[in-house]
C-alpha cells in the first residue's frame, strides 16, 4: 500500500532526523507532514467502540478551545503549537485503517514504534557519550534531551525486557531482546526518568512472581541472566540507585502539586473557564519550572483541563477510559504488549509532557490497533487476565 509506505516514510524522517518538540520546523518536520497528509488520503474512519469518544474530543478541542484562545487574543503562534500539540490525539483516528488485523500489518506497526525508541535512544546516547559522567544531563543540547523523553523509548525499553524475559520461547532471541533492551534503558536513565523506570521495575517484578509460580525453571533463568547482567556492568548499576535517589532527594516530584494548585486557581477564575478552559495559546505561571511562563503543564490531564475545561477533561477521561478498555480486551492473551503501551501512556497522562509529539499519537495508533500476535499454541504468552 502506497500510503502506508508514506507513513512508514515519514515515522523514519522524524525519527532519524527530527525531534518530539522541534523548536522550530525545517525541511525534515515539512516533509513528515507532507507525507503524513499523503498516508490520510486513504483514510477510513474507524468504527470501533474506542472511537467514538475521541471523535468527539477531536471535535470539541478544535473548535472550543480555539475560538476562546482567538477570542482571549492570545498569540497566534503559541495558539498553533497548542493545535499541533493536540493533533497527536487524531492519530489513532486517522491512520487506524493503515494497520488491519493481519499478521504483516502488526509486525510493521510494532516495528515503526520499536524502530522510533531506538532511534531516539541511540542519538541520545551517541551525544551523551561526550558527557556521560553526568548522565547525559551536563551540556547536552535540549534538542537530544527530548529524545530521551519519548514515550516511545519506554515503549521499546519495556516491550524488549519483558519479551525477552517472560515470553520469547526462542534462548538466542529472547537474550538478544534482552541485551537490546539496555539501549533504550540506558536512555532513560540517562534523563533521570524515575517514574517510567519505576512502573517498568514494578511490571518486571510482576511478571517475574506469576512466572515464577508457574514456570519456575523460566523464572530461574530470567533471575541468572539479568543477575549476569547486572554484574557485568557493575558497578554502574548502584552509581545509577544513587542518582536517582539524589535527584528524589533534591527535587522531589519537581513541584507538579504546587503547578497542579496554580493551575487550578487559574481555571476555575469564572465560571465560563471553568467550564470550557482558557483556551490554545493560554500562558502561566509554573512553579514546576521556576515561575516561567508557560504553555503547558506536565501532564496531559490538567493541560486539557486548563486549555479545554472540565468539560474537555472529562471527554477525554472517557476516550482514553474507552481506548485502553478496548486494547485490554483485545490484548488479554499478550499482557507484555500490553504493558508496554500502557507503561509510558501513564506517565504522559499524569506526571510528563511527553504528550506533545508525534511519539504520543503512535502510541496511541498502537493501543488502538494491535491486537497480539497469532501465536503457535507452544509460543503463547503468559495469560495475566
Amino acid at each position: 500500500m502506497v500510503t502506508r509506505a508514506a507513513f512508514a516514510a515519514a515515522v523514519f524522517l522524524y525519527a532519524a532526523f527530527s525531534s518530539p518538540t522541534p523548536d522550530a520546523p525545517g525541511i525534515v518536520e515539512f516533509a513528515v507532514l507532507a507525507l503524513l497528509l499523503f498516508a490520510a488520503t486513504s483514510m477510513r474512519l474507524p468504527r470501533d467502540r474506542w472511537a467514538y469518544p475521541f471523535f468527539g474530543l477531536l471535535a470539541y478541542g478544535t473548535i472550543i478551545p480555539l475560538a476562546i484562545g482567538a477570542l482571549s487574543g492570545h498569540a497566534s503562534g503559541d495558539i498553533a503549537r497548542d493545535v499541533i500539540a493536540f493533533a497527536a490525539l487524531a492519530v489513532p483516528v486517522v491512520y487506524a485503517s493503515q494497520f488491519p488485523d493481519d499478521q504483516k500489518s502488526q509486525n510493521t506497526l510494532l516495528a515503526l514504534l520499536i524502530g522510533v525508541g531506538m532511534l531516539f535512544s541511540l542519538r541520545y546516547l551517541a551525544q551523551a557519550w561526550r558527557d556521560i559522567s553526568a548522565l547525559g544531563v551536563g551540556s547536552l543540547d535540549h534538542h537530544f534531551l527530548y529524545l530521551a523523553n519519548s514515550p516511545l523509548v519506554a515503549f521499546a525499553a519495556a516491550f524488549l525486557l519483558l519479551r525477552g524475559c517472560f515470553t520469547e520461547k526462542r534462548v538466542l532471541y529472547a537474550f538478544g531482546f534482552i541485551l537490546a533492551s539496555l539501549i533504550p534503558l540506558a536512555a532513560m536513565i540517562g534523563m533521570m526518568q524515575r517514574a517510567t523506570l519505576g512502573l517498568l521495575v514494578f511490571a518486571w517484578f510482576g511478571f517475574l512472581i506469576y512466572t515464577l509460580i508457574k514456570t519456575p525453571r523460566r523464572a530461574a533463568a530470567v533471575i541468572a541472566v539479568c543477575a549476569g547482567i547486572i554484574a557485568l556492568l557493575w558497578p554502574l548499576p548502584t552509581l545509577v540507585w544513587e542518582s536517582l535517589s539524589e535527584k528524589t532527594l533534591a527535587v522531589g516530584w519537581n513541584a507538579r502539586g504546587a503547578e497542579l494548585a496554580v493551575m487550578m486557581d487559574a481555571v476555575n477564575a469564572n465560571p465560563v473557564t471553568a467550564l470550557f478552559g482558557a483556551g490554545w495559546g493560554s500562558l502561566f505561571k509554573s512553579p514546576a519550572v521556576g515561575d516561567l511562563w508557560v504553555r503547558f503543564t506536565h501532564s496531559l490531564f490538567t493541560s486539557l483541563l486548563w486549555k479545554a475545561g472540565w468539560l474537555g477533561l472529562i471527554m477525554a477521561a472517557a476516550a482514553f477510559a474507552g481506548l485502553v478498555m478496548d486494547a485490554t480486551r483485545r490484548l488479554k492473551a499478550d499482557p507484555v504488549l500490553l504493558a508496554a503501551l500502557i507503561l509510558p501512556l501513564l506517565p504522559a497522562l499524569f506526571l510528563y509532557g511527553s504528550y506533545k509529539s508525534l511519539c504520543f499519537g503512535l502510541l496511541l495508533l498502537a493501543l488502538a490497533r494491535c491486537n497480539g500476535h497469532p501465536l503457535k499454541q507452544s509460543d503463547k504468552p503468559i495469560p495475566l487476565i
